[in-house]
Formats: C-alpha cells, structure tokens, sequence
C-alpha cells in the first residue's frame, strides 16, 4: 500500500482525469449511442404527393417507409379530380424519420354548396366581384331594355332564375341579365308632317326623343319653313331617346339666328 504523501498536485492530476473520463463518456453518449439509438442521421424526403390518386399511394409510402392517414375533413378544388390529394403535412421534399405519418387531405367528390348573393340592381363590375368572392363564376351577360343601366336585372343558372339565398354548388356559373339604360316603353314615332321646326321641338321633347340633324332643303309640296320628311318615318315603333332627323322647307337661318333661338328655349 502506497504512503504517497498528499499534495496538491496529486489531487489536480486525479481531478484531471475524472474529467476526461466524464467528457470521453458524454462525446461517447452524444455522438455514438445517441444517434445509433435513434437513427439520428437516418431521414427520409416526403414525396411530393399532391395531385395523385389516392388509390395509388398505398404502396407507394410503404415502400418508403412512410405512413399516412387521411383527415377527417375534406377540401375542394376544381383544378383537381374527386379523390386526388389536395394537401399533405409534412409538404412535399420534407426530411423526416422512417415511419413518420403523413397527414393527407382529399379533394371532395362534390363541390360545397354556397348561398346565391342577391344581386339584383348592383351594377356589373360589383356583381362579378361578389360572384367571385362567393366561389361562383359569371356567365352569359344578356343586355335588355331597362332604365336601370347597367345594372342586373335577373341571375340565373342554366336558364332558371335564382333567388338569393338559394344553395349553388360552389364554381356554378350564373348568368345576368343587365339593363341597358333605354327603357322597356315603345310608341309610335309622332308625325311631324307639316309641322314647324318649333312645333316639332314641342313634340320631340314631350315624348322624351331626341332631335338630331335638321336638314334645310326646298321643296314645294309643304309651305316653307315647314317639314317635309322625318327619320324615323310615321308609325315607327321607338322607344325613350331615339334620335330625330327633320327635312325643312327653306334656308338654314344664319348661325346666329339658330343661337338666339337655342338660347331662347
């Protein structure tokens, strides 16, 4: 048995070593048992699976060493057909351990329903914004005599009027009916024959027309200053602003004659 005297060197060199034995056994536990245990360096990339046939992906994760399960909660896309993955967790080219779950998402066999927005008398540009926003598609625009202009008048699908409120699959396309400002009342066009320029006037902007060219002519089967013809012709049916071409018998009057009497109606 060793009667070594105790000194303070001796004591630091038996620390010493008690130290690198403790740093050898941790290197030993971090780098070698650690990662053996646990495959640490041992990963696999996630396939890309959106877009494929869920009937088809079976085999195709277990030969990777992956599983999957298919959540509760459908999504849809019309991009894809029913039963295709639409989404994967973990994504695509994901490093992860053998035996790790994937989580898979399935495009629906049928689209969701949404509610028809009432769209009746919002103009065009809007209309189709909330078309879009409520996952429906615009469709056929058809223009009709109203006074509404540019605003719906009607919305249909396939022909069919739909009310608001009325459950649409998601991605139908509705059709508008839109006003085109006109009017739906027609009339005959009033006769002017004979008549003067101002009598004309007195009529035209009673029936809501509108006068357009005045044509001064001769001819001597009227009285001067009178109308001989009129476009539209006598009994044409028109509606609300149609334009009004005269035929007068006589000069045109000086241009600042037609100004007073401009200025004077």
């Amino acid at each position: 048995m060793s009667n070594k005297p105790f000194t303070i060197i001796r004591f630091l060199k038996n620390i010493g070593i008690m130290v690198g034995i403790s740093v050898v056994l941790l290197l030993f536990f971090f780098y070698i048992y650690l990662p053996a245990s646990t495959n640490h360096n041992e990963t696999i990339t996630v396939p890309d699976l959106v877009g494929t046939p869920f009937e088809s992906i079976d085999e195709f994760l277990t030969n990777r060493d992956l599983r999957y399960e298919v959540v509760i909660d459908s999504g849809y896309s019309e991009n894809f057909e029913a039963e295709v993955i639409l989404s994967q967790n973990p994504k695509g080219g994901a490093k992860v351990k053998e035996d790790r779950k994937i989580y898979l998402t399935l495009n629906a066999n049928v689209p969701p329903q949404v509610r028809m927005p009432n769209l009746i008398n919002t103009d065009l540009l809007n209309a189709e914004d909330i078309l879009s926003s409520n996952g429906l598609k615009r469709g056929e625009i058809t223009y009709v005599p109203d006074l509404r202009e540019n605003a719906v008048i009607k919305q249909e699908v396939e022909g069919e009027e739909i009310v608001p409120g009325t459950m649409l699959y998601k991605g139908s396309v509705v059709d508008l009916v839109i006003g085109n400002g006109i009017g739906i009342e027609t009339f005959p066009i009033p006769d002017f024959i004979g008549k003067t320029l101002d009598e004309a006037k007195f009529q035209i902007e009673a029936a809501e027309l509108r006068l357009d060219i005045v044509n001064y002519i001769k001819n001597d089967t009227v009285p001067e200053n009178t109308i001989y013809k009129q476009l539209p012709p006598l009994g044409t049916v028109v509606r609300k602003n149609r334009i009004i071409e005269l035929w007068i018998n006589g000069d045109e009057p000086p241009k600042e004659e037609e100004e007073k009497e401009n200025s004077g109606n």
